[in-house]
């Protein structure tokens, strides 16, 4: 108690105190620079207090500042938005005002200001803004662009504003063209395509100028938008629609039909489409045009193929048809279109018998005309293959087969087409898959095809992992396979253990201990990536690393921040650690390992060997 009275003794009756700026009112019009004063208590239990002087540092404007309403007396709140300009005595204020002056910065190399920054703009990586007299870059790095329009941050004048962009130096007058300052952050576009035209249809990479710059309709299903007001190039909403490719100059031809000036030429033209017709995979067909040149769709492959005979060609769902191009003239033979799409199988294979048995990977010819079949194979996917037996190739359900080409003539079976396109793996088969068994990430089964082979699946990362111990409707031989295992390939042989079964032994577990519980550290996988999340821990080696917090755990999903491999992953992923308890694979070795000297005589092997070792000393156990 004595010592604060003392202090405030002290304090109060210095001389050397400045006069004080008028009294903060909430609510004012406080901005940066701006000058008040505001009692301050040293001793709530004493109640003594002081009164000191306080500049604002935040806002180039009272709608942008925080002084307006964060009070200078409160410790924390002075903290985010005033600058202690110490004690202060009296009722004159020595200065009413905030300064007039600014910062002065040396000049940037550019020639006149770029243009005004504007609250709410898009605005491009590496694109320039002016604020005050001073040129700024939007920052260049991924996905950063997006909050150069913010207010938040507002080049120079905010808090975060050095995140979005960089300070280029002081500028006066414009930069030539004048009517387009953002060219200078631009690329020569060449020549202008056809101005763009509110209620025109655009579709994919279809191309536009508007004020001199060149715009792209972006890829599906962005480009639903480039045909919808409100999403007009350089408008709000544009760069959902549009992407901006630079500036241009003149025209390009020809420019009487801009579409096909970003379309591929495929050459004659198929047939017309036909509402009434029956597509499948492949088939080609031509729509509108100018009367000279038309525009060709292709059939998608399989699942999309279904809609085909449902939806046109152009439609805005982008369902069944994919846009290959433009065509002029006609291309022959037109009597067989469908051949025209698809691959020449030199040579037929046996035909489709409802009879037959199929399996994985097996073709058969169906016939079209006298002199052509369509070939089809069973899918090389065990579950899907299974329906191959059950319905015919081209059937309405699309299951078991698929369209792969044309052929003429006859072609020898192939001896085990089972496993034509199935990687062989190791020289023999790991254990079969049981349902009793606790399966984990890495760990391999066998799924008996056939007579001596097998198919191996591998156990996935987690959360997929999980559906590996989730029962037989979830097994490597049921139809959700794909939920929990990956296809590795297939092998020869029995279950029974080889020489080296730790071939197919789990690779060695990384462990790390969330309190007492150990957790299995998965390995960093690009496959994976959909599963990233903020916490997420994976591996490297030995090497554990944390995906970090929103936003940057955005990145975490991205192939292009995989720790250790890029110069900006620690932007994704922080160092964690590193494994503390390695497991080696848990699978009994062939050979038993020899004693350690350091260990008991009841830790020999209680197994007598299959042969008494010799005298010679050179033959004891070690």
């Amino acid at each position: 108690m004595f010592k604060s009275i003392a202090l405030a003794t002290l304090l109060l009756g210095s001389t050397e105190a400045a006069g004080c700026y008028p009294v903060w009112v909430g609510g004012s019009a406080y901005s940066s620079g701006s000058l008040v004063s505001a009692t301050v208590a040293l001793n709530a239990t004493a109640g003594t207090t002081i009164t000191k002087n306080f500049k604002c540092t935040s806002g180039s404007e009272p709608a942008l500042s925080h002084c307006p309403n964060y009070d200078p007396s409160n410790t924390i709140q002075a903290a985010a938005a005033w600058s202690d300009e110490g004690e202060c005595s009296g009722t004159q204020a020595i200065e009413t005002s905030a300064p007039t002056s600014k910062p002065t910065h040396a000049a940037w190399s550019g020639a006149g200001c770029p243009k005004a920054w504007v609250a709410g703009a898009s605005y491009e990586s590496g694109e320039l803004a002016e604020v005050d007299g001073v040129a700024y870059k939007c920052s260049e790095e991924n996905f950063v662009n997006a909050w150069c329009g913010n207010s938040n941050y507002k080049p120079g004048d905010s808090l975060y504003w050095e995140q979005a962009w960089t300070l280029l130096g002081s500028c006066s007058g414009t930069i030539a063209p004048t009517g387009s300052p953002n060219y200078v952050s631009l690329t020569d576009a060449g020549g202008c395509p056809d101005e763009f035209a509110s209620g025109t249809t655009y579709e994919e990479n279809d191309k536009v100028a508007l004020n001199g710059i060149v715009y792209k309709c972006r890829s599906w299903p962005n480009s639903a938008w480039c045909s919808m007001n409100g999403y007009e190039p350089d408008g709000v909403n544009s760069a959902d629609a549009w992407t901006r490719l630079g500036y241009c100059d003149g025209t390009i031809s020809p420019t009487t039909a801009p579409a096909f000036s970003s379309l591929v030429d495929a050459g004659g033209c198929a047939p017309d489409y036909s509402d009434s017709a029956t597509y499948e995979a492949g088939d080609k067909v031509s729509v509108g045009g100018n009367g000279v040149q038309k525009i060709i769709y292709e059939c998608k492959a399989f699942p999309d193929d279904g809609y085909c005979s449902t939806y046109e060609p152009g439609h805005w769902s982008k369902l069944g048809w994919k846009l290959v191009g433009y065509c002029e003239g006609t291309i022959s033979p037109t009597a067989a279109p469908a051949f025209s799409a698809l691959t020449d199988h030199n040579g037929c294979p046996n035909a489709y018998d409802a009879s037959t048995a199929y399996e994985a990977s097996d073709k058969v010819a169906v016939v079209i005309t006298d002199t052509h079949s369509v070939v089809y194979q069973c899918s090389s996917d065990v579950h899907q293959s299974r329906y191959c037996s059950q319905y015919e190739p081209g059937n309405d359900y699309k299951l078991g087969w698929k369209l792969i080409g044309y052929c003429d003539g006859t072609i020898a079976p192939t001896a085990a087409p089972a496993f034509a396109s199935l990687t062989e793996v190791g020289d023999g088969c790991p254990k079969k898959y049981n349902t009793a068994t606790t399966y984990e990430a890495g760990d391999q089964v066998a799924v008996f095809i056939a007579s001596g082979q097998a198919v191996i699946y591998e156990c996935k990362t987690w959360p997929n992992g999980a559906y590996c111990n989730a029962g037989e409707n979830f097994s490597p031989a049921s139809d959700n396979a794909n939920m929990g295992w990956t296809l590795k390939g297939y092998c020869d042989g029995t279950i029974s253990p080889t020489a080296a079964p730790i071939v197919y032994a789990p690779a060695a577990k990384c462990r790390w201990y969330n309190g007492t519980q150990p957790i299995t550290i998965s390995p960093w996988a690009e496959t994976s990536l959909s599963t990233y999340v903020a916490g997420t821990r994976v591996r490297k080696d030995e090497r554990i690393y944390k995906c970090k917090g929103y936003p940057y755990s955005l990145w975490c999903k991205m192939a292009a921040y995989e720790p250790e491999e890029t110069a900006y992953w620690a932007e994704a992923w922080t160092a964690a650690g590193n494994c503390v308890d390695a497991l080696a694979p848990t699978t009994t070795p062939s050979v038993s390992p020899t004693k350690s000297p350091s260990k008991s005589p009841t830790d020999a092997p209680t197994k007598a060997p299959s042969k008494a070792p010799t005298k010679s000393p050179t033959n004891k156990p070690t």
